[in-house]
């Protein structure tokens, strides 16, 4: 018996030892009984005993969770007193906790409204009990589900655990790059603390105070923006309404796109909350809600940022003339909240974070600027023959390092993203796991293809060399 169905027969013996209807009990003569249980089983014999948890006769005992609805509210009406509205509303708590019983429960709670128009306030709580019991059901599974992704996601088995060799990928290794082979890799490193799972209430707070934070900065800059509320996104912007509409549609078919990247299960949204997006149609304005924000001015030539504050994503751009850049910028920035909210905070090295967040960009729309740009000037780059891919690989943000000259972290983060996606796209995704389960990433490489960072650098260098 389902706990849905439990918590209905509870509410039901409540109502019985407090309601003056006729008490359920002994049948008198015994009723001759014949129906089929929702097993297929046929239960026969005669009833002479029953109250809205079940019956019991010469066959034993049966539950009316046990029968099809419509058996079970056929033979009920046969056996409780027709003429009493109460009865009717305890013979609605017994079908809603049937598969399937609504549309008949509802019929009895007017059956009840029928005989004694008193009963509504009852009826009305009987509404809001199953509502309510059902949300925590579907509350629970949600949380279930979700904690089992993120510990998944984190990578549960990242210090130990061995993979079987992944199958080449036609086209992916070239004569001269080492062959992707998994290793058994064990390490100290503790694990990372993975985002706590939030309950239903606690991700409406957590909406609602994102919301609050963004109405306080358009206030502080004396803007009104429109808003317009995603699956996972809440988008703010001085566009027009349906321009805005499309936007926020388009960064959730993103999302879309990155989760089936990640197998995450479906609908999940990994946010806290939702993560808050603002576009302004000039870059004065994008300026203006940057300093009010975060206090800080967006570097040159940036149209677009990702804010990481704790658990909350924010992202903010301004819409250039170049659609296309602003587009690959606007997916390229939310890609970092996502991985941000994916499994933990831990985050990847400096040329993967960019680079899976150029590559996001890349298949996320067609007319994307980096393949346009980034991939060629990548490509330029390491065929240029003076140039160590190895050297962006240790480029980060903490040392001021990263991108490089003239930006090239960008365009070489995404070709060894787009290479290890090409070679083991599911390796990829273990080894994102792994780092984000407290791997470093090296070990993570070892582990997931089996070299090191100087062979990952020369495989780079010698797929791209003579290919594009």
């Amino acid at each position: 018996m389902s706990r849905f169905a439990q918590f209905l027969i509870l509410l039901a013996f409540t109502a019985i030892s407090s309601t003056s209807a006729r008490a359920q009990g002994v049948v008198e003569p015994p009723l001759p009984w014949k129906v089929k249980l929702i097993t297929g089983e046929t239960l026969k014999g005669t009833v002479s005993k029953w109250d809205f948890a079940g019956v019991d006769g010469s066959f034993g005992h049966a539950a009316w969770t046990s029968f099809k609805p419509d058996d079970a509210n056929r033979m009920c009406k046969k056996l409780m007193d027709w003429r009493e509205g109460s009865q009717y509303i305890q013979l609605a708590r017994m079908l809603f906790a049937l598969d399937g019983g609504d549309k008949l429960a509802e019929a009895a709670l007017r059956d009840a409204m029928k005989r004694d128009r008193n009963l509504d306030p009852e009826i009305q709580k009987l509404r809001a009990e199953v509502a309510e019991h059902r949300r925590k059901i579907v509350e629970d599974r949600r949380i279930a589900a979700e904690k089992d992704f993120q510990a998944k996601a984190i990578g549960a088995d990242a210090a130990v655990k061995k993979d079987p060799a992944p199958r080449a990928q036609p086209g992916s290794v070239v004569p001269d790059a080492p062959h992707a082979q998994p290793v058994s890799v064990t390490t100290d490193a503790p694990r990372a603390q993975p985002w706590s799972v939030a309950t239903d209430a606690q991700r409406a707070e957590a909406l609602t105070d994102m919301k609050a934070d963004a109405d306080l900065w358009f206030k502080q800059v004396n803007l009104r923006y429109s808003v317009v509320e995603a699956k996972y996104w809440v988008v703010y912007a001085d566009l027009p309404i349906d321009e805005t509409k499309d936007l926020a549609r388009r960064m959730d078919d993103m999302y879309q796109t990155v989760a089936q990247m990640f197998a995450l299960p479906e609908g999940l949204n990994i946010f806290h909350g939702k993560a808050v997006v603002i576009i302004s149609a000039t870059e004065p304005h994008y300026r203006a809600i940057e300093m009010a924000a975060f206090n800080s001015m967006p570097p040159p030539g940036a149209i677009g940022l990702c804010h990481m504050v704790g658990p909350k994503v924010v992202v903010t751009a301004y819409k250039s003339d170049d659609a296309n850049r602003f587009m690959a910028t606007l997916v390229h920035e939310a890609s970092h909240g996502f991985m941000h909210r994916y499994g933990s905070p831990a985050r990847l090295p400096s040329w993967a974070d960019e680079g899976y967040a150029e590559y996001v960009a890349a298949e996320s729309f067609p007319n994307s600027t980096t393949k346009g740009d980034r991939k060629p000037q990548g490509l330029q780059w390491i065929r240029s023959g003076t140039n160590d891919v190895q050297n962006v690989l240790r480029m980060n943000y903490e040392d001021g390092s990263w991108p490089g000259p003239d930006a090239i972290g960008y365009a070489i983060g995404y070709l060894a993203v787009d290479y290890l996606v090409q070679t083991n796209r599911k390796g990829f995704g273990e080894w994102v796991k792994d780092v984000k389960g407290g791997l470093s990433w090296e070990e993570a490489l070892q582990k997931r293809f089996g070299w090191s960072a100087a062979q990952l650098a020369q495989a780079v260098k010698s797929r791209y060399r003579a290919r594009d």
